[in-house]
């Protein structure tokens, strides 16, 4: 058996094979269907539409419900993650729906070697517009 120095193996040669999690995620993964909602203004006003995707996942809360406390207001916040399949391609602050419920998303973790990805989704915020006579 030869023994080699690992400072004369270049990086490119190490065996990095990474654990590809996507059948092992497949039994905790659930059929969802995530809307992606985009806004667009028509006459003045500001129309959102939502394209669904179907995708395999699931949402989890991610930290407890925090208190943002500021001069304008308290608020409350609830974090969740959505680990889903690689397939479903969400941008930094997308709102989207699942199961009817609005989402931001904060946050993006690319596991896509690993057979999945990682959003970190917060309630979106909504007010209610007074609507006009």
């Amino acid at each position: 058996m030869n023994i080699f120095n690992a400072a004369d193996v270049p990086l490119s040669e190490l065996n990095t094979n990474l654990p590809n999690m996507s059948t092992t995620l497949s039994g905790w993964f659930q059929n969802i269907i995530v809307g992606l909602i985009t806004k667009t203004v028509v006459n003045n006003r500001t129309v959102e539409t939502s394209v669904n995707y179907d995708t395999r996942g699931v949402v989890q809360p991610f930290t407890p419900e925090q208190l943002e406390i500021k001069s304008e207001g308290e608020r409350s916040w609830k974090w969740f993650m959505l680990h889903c399949q690689p397939s479903l391609v969400l941008q930094t602050d997308d709102i989207i729906t699942i199961r009817n419920v609005r989402y931001r998303v904060m946050g993006k973790l690319g596991f896509d070697a690993y057979g999945y990805i990682q959003y970190e989704l917060v309630d979106d915020y909504t007010t209610t517009i007074p609507s006009t006579p």
